[in-house]
């Protein structure tokens, strides 16, 4: 993401009704376990290449658009890609405390359809942290709308 596009991600944060100010965003270093990652591995070749910012606060923020292979029902996204950004938000606010950790269990709602072609916004955060656990969630949102949210536990690898 080049500095126009960090631009534009802190613009569409600042829309969110709860954001009080714009944040400072810092990229988060692409993690070498996850160069093939289908969301923001460097090296997929089908992948998103999602680019994870984090706040002040260790939230990470991310944008992400789908396309027709995401596809679910006609139009819309499909539920397990909605998953992945969500585990990928997850995943990057552990990242982002310079640690590696697997899925452990993860409960999610889908609020609202997504559209094949909508701006989504990702954002991740860690609730809590343990000896071998991170309790994490995150958000995915659509024209300031809350589209799908998730929690999880993620084990230390």
């Amino acid at each position: 993401m080049n500095y126009k596009e960090k631009e534009l991600l802190q613009t569409e944060i600042e829309k969110l009704d709860f954001i009080d100010s714009i944040p400072s965003l810092e990229k988060i270093e692409k993690h070498p376990s996850h160069q093939y990652c289908m969301l923001c591995g460097t090296q997929s070749s089908f992948g998103l290449k999602l680019d994870f910012y984090s706040d002040p606060t260790g939230i990470v923020w991310a944008e992400a658009k789908g396309s027709i292979h995401h596809q679910g029902y006609q139009g819309i996204l499909h539920g397990g890609f909605i998953a992945a950004l969500l585990d990928a938000g997850m995943c990057q606010s552990i990242f982002n405390q310079g640690a590696e950790a697997v899925t452990g269990d993860m409960n999610i709602r889908y609020l609202a359809e997504i559209p094949l072609t909508a701006n989504i916004l990702i954002r991740g955060k860690i609730n809590k942290s343990y000896l071998t656990l991170y309790k994490v969630e995150a958000e995915l949102y659509v024209n300031q709308q809350l589209a799908a949210k998730s929690t999880a536990r993620f084990m230390k690898r």
